[in-house]
């Protein structure tokens, strides 16, 4: 068999994939030698004049015009001799985000064409290993940020591919080389080409999940990271996060990475969008960018097919009743006469139709099937649409922390038995008017239980929920509701309540900032009610505050908001010491002359809301809303259908067309 000459391959691509430059001090290649003598091992170091020092990399802060001269130690590890080449290339980002160099013999544009070695090939003995001078020259013109480049050590080499061809390859390890150059430094990163796909279920009612794939472009002028957050959400499905999103490590200057992030559970409300926040972060031993996220957003189609087949085939079905019912009269089927030897292609009149069926269906009937195809709509409207009453109320640990901490929510209490779902919103200053789902439909299983209620760990902090509402500000009072349910559709069993106060943009508390201050009795005149105060010649307990209201024992609560000031209080209905707004209990103690114990966090939702509503339960009122009138269109469609082909006759004066 004729073997072809050695040839540079793709193999010789495959194999540059080997530079591995890492953050470490040298950088080795490892290659089977094809003459016998083992194998061939070496590599590259930062070095001085004379040996290797620690440097990780060459990184260069320089002006333009500058020049830098610097070494690169060349290691042999084999037992026999090598010869290397030695030179520079620009740098790039792989599609996955890798460090990688261009190829030899492609020209290089940037950092590399700056870089000159004083040696392109070496001789090193073996296990010894040879220092390399070289200078990087900086144009005078060139624009200020970073520039990246590698130095190469590659060894040449030859190998038989399967069919016993002779086969060039190359392998190389490298140097990273990072150069600022002195100017304007500006960072920039950018969400690009956002694109999602919905992956469908066949169960009617069930979830499907998606996957999009989205662009991180740097379009600054400095190498960055980024960290991106996805969610996807409908009129349906609450933010939902993907787990798992790739952190991009390095990226540098005018280079791109795709990114593609996943999602289970997600509802088909026929249109759902997805939005991509990107934070920048610094790359290691640089300057933190302090850049705003960056956010991208698309919609896609998720169409419900399995429930659309579900409606069309029950309105097929009613069709199809409808049809059987026009061949059906008290007689039997209509047949011709059998003395008729020429039977009447025409059958019976309309009219005479229409009196046979007259007694089958009557206006009663009609709207009967109308209603049922309005009856589903209904139900889920009905169903969802149900006052809940609040259950309890909720603690959240840690009692004061930032908005980057972790949070969880404790209930006060189980979900009651027929409920075992749960969802959770937080609504405030910023968050939609409804609430904005941060724990989407849960089993109430998978929650640990704090003694006897659950204990709910949020999945993102206040600060991510902020991002995804759009706004950069936290400030004021925030409310959480954690309803107890079935799955959707169906109706709601209570909630828990409780709140959060932001005293600045990034720290906030469990306890209103606003709330009164607990104050210690000092006698019966500072009592609001004289007849019930409590005796002076009894020295009272600093712990053991009076109970306005005129209980004698003392308040249970720990925090100091959640106890009423005697002094302050003129109006037993009202427990902050002024009037009540819209029925809310301020500070955490009960309205209206609640007896003993304060509660440790507000029981009023902002706004006085629905607690058992469509928004409480995540759906969306305009959603279930089409949904029932696309119902009773259709059984309207059904019932004009059958009436115009004389199917159907209304008693009492319906039966004008």
């Amino acid at each position: 068999m004729t073997s072809t000459p050695p040839t540079r391959t793709l193999v010789t691509a495959l194999l540059t994939c080997l530079l591995v430059l890492f953050a470490a001090p040298t950088v080795h290649a490892s290659v089977q030698d094809t003459g016998g003598k083992g194998r061939s091992t070496f590599g590259v170091q930062p070095s001085g004049p004379k040996k290797p020092d620690r440097r990780s990399d060459f990184s260069y802060s320089v002006t333009p015009g500058a020049a830098v001269r610097d070494h690169i130690a060349v290691l042999n590890h084999s037992a026999r001799p090598l010869t290397l080449k030695v030179y520079a290339s620009d740098a790039f980002n792989t599609a996955d985000g890798g460090f990688d160099l261009l190829a030899e013999g492609v020209r290089s544009k940037d950092a590399g064409s700056w870089i000159r070695t004083a040696r392109s090939r070496v001789v090193i003995p073996a296990r010894s290993r040879a220092v390399v001078p070289f200078t990087v020259t900086v144009p005078a013109g060139v624009a200020p940020g970073d520039h990246a480049a590698g130095l190469v050590a590659s060894l040449a080499s030859s190998r038989s591919d399967g069919k016993g061809d002779r086969v060039a390859v190359e392998q190389r390890v490298g140097a990273r080389v990072h150069i600022r150059v002195a100017g304007e430094l500006k960072p920039g990163l950018a969400v690009q080409d956002v694109r999602a796909t919905y992956h469908g279920t066949a169960n009617p009612f069930g979830t499907g999940s998606a996957t999009v794939t989205y662009t991180v472009r740097n379009t600054g002028n400095i190498r960055l990271g980024a960290r991106g957050t996805v969610r996807f959400a409908n009129s349906v499905s609450g933010p939902l996060r993907a787990p798992g999103v790739e952190t991009v490590k390095e990226l540098l200057p005018g280079n791109s990475v795709r990114v593609t992030a996943s999602v289970r559970g997600l509802f088909p409300a026929v249109r759902s969008t997805v939005t991509v926040n990107l934070d920048a972060i610094p790359v290691g031993g640089d300057i933190d960018p302090a850049l705003p996220s960056t956010t991208g957003s698309a919609g896609f189609w998720t169409v419900p097919w399995a429930l659309l087949a579900l409606l069309v085939l029950a309105a097929g079905l009613t069709v199809a009743l409808v049809r059987r019912q026009r061949w059906r009269r008290p007689g039997g089927p209509i047949r011709p006469a059998p003395t008729d030897p020429h039977p009447s292609v025409t059958s019976v009149p309309k009219e005479a139709k229409t009196s046979m069926l007259i007694k089958r269906f009557t206006r009663p009937t009609a709207l009967g099937l109308a209603s049922l195809l309005a009856a589903a709509g209904g139900v889920l409207m009905l169903g969802t649409s149900a006052q809940a009453e609040t259950l309890g109320t909720l603690s959240l640990t840690p009692p004061t922390g930032t908005d980057t901490s972790s949070v969880t929510l404790s209930t006060s209490g189980p979900c009651p038995e027929e409920a075992d779902y749960l969802i959770v919103k937080v609504a405030g200053k910023g968050f939609p008017a409804e609430g904005q789902n941060v724990v989407g439909n849960s089993e109430v299983a998978i929650y640990p239980s704090a003694g006897e209620g659950l204990d709910i760990p949020l999945s993102e902090t206040m600060r991510d929920y902020a991002n995804t509402a759009g706004f950069k500000t936290l400030e004021g009072r925030y409310d959480f509701t954690v309803t107890c349910r079935k799955a959707f559709g169906e109706s709601t069993f209570g909630d828990y309540e409780g709140s959060m106060w932001f005293t600045s943009n990034t720290t906030y508390q469990d306890t209103d900032p606003d709330g009164p201050e607990p104050t210690e009795p000092t006698g019966p005149s500072e009592s609001p009610d004289p007849t019930e105060s409590t005796d002076p010649t009894e020295p009272a307990d600093p712990s053991e505050s009076p109970d306005p209201t005129g209980s004698t024992e003392p308040t249970d609560t720990a925090s100091p908001s959640d106890t009423a000031d005697p002094s302050d209080t003129a109006d037993p209905g009202t427990a902050d010491g002024g009037s009540t707004d819209g029925g809310s209990t301020e500070g955490g103690s009960s309205d209206g002359g609640a007896s003993g114990g304060g509660t440790d966090v507000t029981t009023e939702v902002s706004g006085g809301g629905d607690g058992g509503s469509l928004a409480s339960t995540g759906s969306s009122t305009g959603a279930i809303t089409l949904i029932a009138l696309a119902l009773v269109t259709a059984g309207t469609a059904a019932v004009w259908w059958a009436r115009r082909r004389g199917l159907l006759t209304f008693v009492g004066g319906w039966n004008h067309r």
